[in-house]
């Protein structure tokens, strides 16, 4: 048997970095996904529509999650975590001197086959009306809840901060791609594999060059428990009282008078459900009406970034040169499924403005939800101020005692909801207007 041969290598040649590589496991808990601005073509040959935003893919089309996405969203959570080094993902943007981010993003790898994927249904909302906005209904594709993901990073001479970036990686809940704030692309961390070589020792060496890909990179070996449910700032059941339409931009030939059907929007499983966009809207609007009627500022186009409404729910720069980077909401709401759904038909016709009867050729119907329920939940992605909780259940006692509709035709009487939740109680807002003005007289 040949003698063995040295532990460690000639001192002079030894290298002393000791890189670690390290695969986060990561589990959609809700539908989501990364868009990409590239319009695939279709069987066809055509483009996709413009208002359809597929999942971003590589360059051999599998979907995958952007390294700079992961990166992003590990530093704001790194820089919440005691005792971990403030430049571990960079410096900050504003800092003079450019730091390079010691923890590299190697890759994210999709586990397993493509699952199917599905499109959800998005439309803006006007902020005065506090209806659709016309021609802002759009399409985003999809991966459904439990699609995993396996984040590759290395990490050179880590050192002892290695356990504590592992125990805030065990830690890790974010928010992934578009429509976070719709309740899109919540995640969870269920496992952790790490590996460190020191390139000092032959075995460590010999070890080091035969990690040929992310197929022998370490495992997830640790298995972490499933994640508690995350608190909600507002979680009520709303009853449907007298019908709901929130049409799916398309319209269905019907055999009868009426030349076409509205329908409502559903899920691939025929589900119907009301989008977290609407939700969204409506809460906006509903927020922004109340603190003009108490005599606080509310901007009209979501821009200005420091009323309460785009504190709460976002805002973007305004055109024209505006340097400001923006800013997302401070809380989600997801997409509500209707249970317990029953549909109807809804027959209109549009009228002639000049002689007051019906246009001829223009009737058509609408397919309305007459009963059901579903759950409006808000979840905070931050903490949440006394203010925008007193907003937002503001907003609630208004949807139940019906001064805000949801949908289309709130103004014909679709829309109404009720809480049917027993746990609710009408909140006292007797404060609320010395909550919102800090004590002034507006």
């Amino acid at each position: 048997m040949p003698a063995a041969g040295p532990t460690h290598l000639n001192p002079r040649e030894r290298n002393p970095v000791i890189p670690t590589l390290i695969t986060i496991r990561v589990r959609l808990l809700s539908p989501g996904g990364v868009t990409g601005p590239e319009r695939r073509h279709l069987d066809t040959g055509e483009e996709e529509p413009a208002n359809h935003l597929p999942l971003r893919r590589d360059p051999d089309h599998v979907v995958t999650l952007p390294g700079t996405t992961v990166a992003g969203s590990l530093k704001a959570h790194c820089a919440l975590w005691p005792g971990l080094p403030s430049d571990l993902f960079g410096g900050a943007p504003e800092d003079e001197k450019k730091v390079a981010s010691p923890v590299q993003v190697l890759g994210v790898r999709l586990r397993g086959a493509l699952p199917a994927v599905t499109s959800a249904t998005r439309v803006a909302i006007d902020r005065h009306r506090g209806a659709a906005r016309v021609h802002a209904l759009f399409t985003v594709e999809q991966l459904p809840a439990g699609t995993e993901f396996d984040v590759h990073l290395r990490w050179d001479d880590a050192g002892a901060a290695l356990q504590r970036f592992l125990d805030a990686v065990r830690g890790w809940r974010p928010w992934i791609g578009r429509g976070v704030t719709t309740g899109a692309g919540g995640c969870a961390v269920t496992g952790v594999g790490w590996r460190s070589y020191d390139l000092s020792r032959t075995d460590g060496l010999l070890e080091w060059l035969t990690v040929e890909g992310p197929a022998t990179y370490p495992q997830p070996t640790e298995v972490l428990p499933a994640p508690s449910p995350r608190t909600a700032a507002i979680d009520v059941v709303l009853d449907i009282v007298d019908g709901l339409h929130i049409g799916r931009g398309a319209s269905e030939p019907l055999e009868g008078p009426e030349t076409k059907v509205s329908l409502v929007v559903q899920r691939n499983n025929g589900e119907p459900y009301v989008p977290g966009s609407s939700l969204k809207g409506v809460l906006r609007s509903r927020v922004e009406y109340i603190c003009r009627v108490l005599g606080h500022p509310a901007c009209d186009d979501a821009g200005c970034g420091t009323c309460q409404a785009c504190l709460l729910f976002g805002w973007s720069p305004r055109s024209g040169g505006d340097p400001r980077m923006g800013a997302r909401a401070a809380v989600a709401i997801p997409d509500a499924v209707i249970d317990g759904a029953e549909f109807d038909l809804r027959t209109h016709v549009a009228l002639d403005r000049v002689t007051g009867g019906a246009r001829s050729g223009l009737l058509y119907a609408q397919q309305v939800v007459v009963t059901g329920h579903f759950r409006l939940r808000v979840e905070p992605l931050r903490c949440l101020t006394d203010v925008e909780l007193a907003l937002l259940r503001a907003c609630v006692a208004d949807l139940h005692d019906g001064l805000v509709g949801i949908g289309t035709a709130t103004t014909r009487g679709l829309g109404t909801v009720r809480v049917c939740d027993d746990a609710w109680t009408v909140p006292d807002l007797t404060a609320l207007a010395t909550l919102v003005t800090g004590g002034s007289d507006g």
